[in-house]
């Protein structure tokens, strides 16, 4: 008889008073290493009844023992309890799980040998089974949690729970299934084809032995339809090595290793698990082609492999870095301008196609600025910090860079700040390390500060003090600066060309730093203070050639090495 419960099986050979066999059989459940433990405590305990008999020190009543034998004593409490506790454990990766689970389900390896896996119909009931019991429990335990007064409840987690589903059924699928053809050996050595509990097989005909034979070559669990099928279509469905159970079960799982070396979340697994469309094959390819760059798929890729492999190809390539077309001309394009490969990268990247030659001339723009007005930023373009800058606005705002940079100031800010350094440099020249400390420092540490110390150090005797300087306004300081510069074009005997003199008028910065007091004495005092601090006379030559109009690059012309200027 095969035994799919020993405990009903003992107390059957009691109620028989079979006593001998039924000691063997309780002996075998304690020398298990898998019982449960009330399993071995109700053997032990119908083991010493069967001695004190067999000693006569005790009378049995073996009408109790018959009654016992019809109750079914199966129960999955103790699966349920297992699922649980891994739920509510602090566990999260899909490796932790398996390896809670790889410790935890050789307990229930006899509870799961007790169950009658008849076909694969049988299995699949079972494991929904399992689904709904170990959610209810899971649930039912919340709720006491609740109950009990413990606080907020923990929500329950439907994606963590199909994870620890999805594992535990992959690990007692091949105990379930070895056992299962241990039940069809048995029919085929006894005959016993009633244990299928089909009331339509009654007799091991030589058409059922050959099923029962070539599922157990197959090494899979039976399909009760093969039974009603003609024998040539049976044989075309053994002999298939696609599309079968078989087949769509090992790629289920070939598929859930792939999903999970990506990382992917359970609600992305459980997404594209069930996707038809989904070919194991192209899921193989992409993958081997996402690790050869050193990439691991992401959701997109696959969804992208569902409307061509090459969809899929391009967008592993973009995320690696390898842009394809017009983007990677792009990409070159930047490149060649300063930035480097992953700046390039997420620009081209994520930029519209539309959009290219906006962010690259506003990068052009931002540069021109910083040499063209260099006399006043003292920033050349070469500079690494404001080409650092600069390159981090395109990054971030794309399309819109130009905006932000020229629209709303963006760049006047960045350019100031490049300069800090440099006003800070001068300040300690002229007043010594102590001005750093003053409470005043951060009104002093202005670029509009910095040019009235320029105009005092070269248009007027002496140096005022800090707050001397700060009280002289921006009105005050434009009679000043006008009075100092017509001294100073007398005292040089400098004439300002008139077309000159227009163009300077009319000049307007780009990043609006002119205020209402901006006269263009200073705009020309300004260009004279900058060459005078690299060491270059203001001459009537150098008006007359028109290297002090607007646009000039001076910093060039000056071919001064390094990228920074002199205070």
């Amino acid at each position: 008889m095969f035994v799919f419960d020993p405990i009903i099986q003992g107390l059957g050979l009691l109620a028989q008073r079979e006593l001998q066999r039924a000691e063997n059989v309780f002996l075998k459940i304690i020398n298990d290493p898998y019982a449960q433990k009330e399993e071995l405590n109700q053997a032990r305990a119908l083991l010493n009844d069967i001695r004190d008999c067999q000693a006569g020190r005790k009378n049995l009543d073996f009408d109790v023992y018959k009654k016992l034998a019809k109750k079914s004593s199966l129960s999955l409490e103790i699966i349920d309890d297992l699922l649980a506790e891994i739920y509510f454990s602090p566990l999260e990766i899909y490796a932790d799980f398996d390896e809670a689970l790889a410790e935890k389900v050789p307990t229930v390896v006899s509870r799961l040998k007790q169950i009658k896996i008849r076909d694969v119909i049988a299995r699949d009931e079972l494991f929904v089974r399992i689904e709904k019991n170990g959610s209810r429990t899971i649930r039912k335990l919340i709720e006491m949690h609740v109950a009990e007064g413990n606080g907020e409840p923990p929500a329950f987690k439907p994606y963590r729970w199909k994870t620890i589903y999805r594992k535990f059924i992959e690990h007692i699928n091949p105990i379930l299934l070895e056992r299962h053809l241990e039940l069809l050996e048995y029919i085929l050595e006894t005959g016993e084809i009633s244990l299928l509990d089909d009331p339509k097989l009654t007799v091991l005909t030589a058409k059922y032995r050959w099923i029962i034979e070539s599922t157990l070559y197959n090494k899979w669990y039976l399909l009760r339809s093969y039974f009603f099928k003609a024998r040539s279509d049976i044989e075309n469905q053994f002999g298939k090595k696609e599309g079968t159970r078989k087949y769509w079960d090992e790629v289920r799982y070939k598929k859930i290793r792939i999903f999970e070396k990506c990382g992917f979340t359970e609600q992305n697994i459980q997404k594209f698990l069930y996707i038809d469309k989904l070919n194991y094959k192209t899921l193989e390819e992409i993958f081997s082609f996402a690790r050869d760059l050193g990439q691991n798929l992401v959701p997109r890729d696959v969804s992208l492999a569902l409307r061509g492999v090459d969809k899929a190809k391009d967008h592993i390539k973009e995320r690696g870095g390898f842009l394809l077309g017009t983007r990677k001309r792009f990409q070159d394009q930047l490149i060649d301008l300063g930035f480097s490969g992953k700046e390039s990268y997420l620009v081209a990247h994520h930029a519209k196609r539309s959009n290219n030659q906006q962010i690259a001339d506003a990068f052009h723009l931002s540069l021109k600025v910083a040499r063209e007005e260099i006399y006043w930023y003292r920033i050349p373009e070469q500079h690494e910090k404001i080409r650092k800058d600069i390159i981090a606005q395109c990054c971030k705002h794309l399309s819109t860079v130009r905006i932000h940079l020229f629209d709303r100031g963006r760049l006047n800010k960045l350019l100031l700040q490049s300069g800090k350094p440099l006003i800070r440099k001068y300040l300690i020249q002229i007043y010594g390390e102590g001005v750093v400390g003053l409470h005043c420092y951060f009104r002093l540490e202005t670029i509009h500060q910095y040019y009235k110390l320029k105009f005092f150090q070269y248009h007027a005797p002496s140096i005022p003090s800090v707050s001397e300087l700060i009280k002289i306004s921006r009105k005050e300081f434009q009679f000043i600066l006008q009075k100092g510069f017509a001294e100073f074009m007398k005292k040089r005997r400098l004439v300002i060309p008139d077309g000159l003199l227009k163009e300077m008028e009319c000049h307007r910065s780009v990043t609006n730093w002119e205020d209402p007091y901006t006269t263009v004495e200073e705009k020309f005092l300004l260009r004279f203070w900058f060459l005078m601090d690299h060491g270059v006379p203001i001459t009537q030559a150098k008006l007359n050639k028109g290297i002090l109009r607007p646009g000039m690059d001076l910093w060039n012309w000056l071919k001064r090495p390094g990228q920074e200027c002199q205070v």
